[in-house]
């Protein structure tokens, strides 16, 4: 069976055109280019949609590894969302204040936000919740407890890493610190006024 020079140059020019997404490292488009050729034929989409198809696929799988790497530096220890937290529970927790937070405009102002109260009433629950809404809304969060971020400063002051360890922990746009007990409280409060960004405290009584 004969092949006609029309079908060799499609099947190189499919090639090339693999390879030009693969160069670009648009790898995902490239692995669905034939897909998107099949759907455009037996849909007789126009050139113009079949390439936004093709580029939309690229960006959902891109959004995807960037949400991802998110959400393995921010260390959340649950996945809590707001959704997940029984108000009706803990009708100590101001709901309306809870969920204006969940708009995350205290960011763009840069406010600190304290949660106080005694264990058990979902303060941790509540930072994590906002973390995860922060993560998703494509910003940097890390979690961490007072106990490890004292460590952590400690371990680096003593190693002459201090500059580079103020840096990591002012890095992100949401830094969550799990206060559990009272001498861990007063350690990270000592370092506190040396970071800048923009902190979720979570504390207990």
């Amino acid at each position: 069976m004969s092949t006609s020079p029309m079908q060799v140059s499609e099947a190189r020019r499919f090639q090339q055109l693999r390879g030009h997404l693969s160069y670009l490292k648009l790898n995902d488009a490239a692995e669905a280019l034939n897909r998107v050729l099949d759907q455009a034929r037996t849909e007789r989409m126009s050139l113009t949609a079949a390439l936004e198809r093709l580029l939309e696929i690229e960006v959902e799988a891109t959004e995807a590894r960037k949400l991802a790497a998110r959400e393995r530096f921010a260390c959340l220890p649950e996945p809590w969302t707001l959704a997940d937290f029984d108000f009706a529970a803990q009708p100590g927790v101001d709901e309306k204040l809870i969920r204006d937070l969940a708009t995350l405009r205290f960011l763009d102002d840069a406010s600190n936000v304290l949660f106080v109260g005694p264990p058990g009433v979902g303060k941790t629950m509540l930072s994590v919740a906002l973390g995860r809404a922060a993560v998703d809304a494509g910003h940097r969060v890390y979690f961490t407890t007072a106990a490890e971020l004292a460590a952590k400063c400690h371990k680096a002051a003593l190693e002459g890493r201090w500059k580079t360890c103020m840096r990591f922990f002012a890095g992100p746009k949401l830094l969550i610190i799990d206060l559990c007990r009272d001498r861990d409280y007063a350690e990270a409060v000592c370092i506190l006024p040396l970071l800048r960004g923009v902190w979720a405290v979570q504390g207990s009584a």
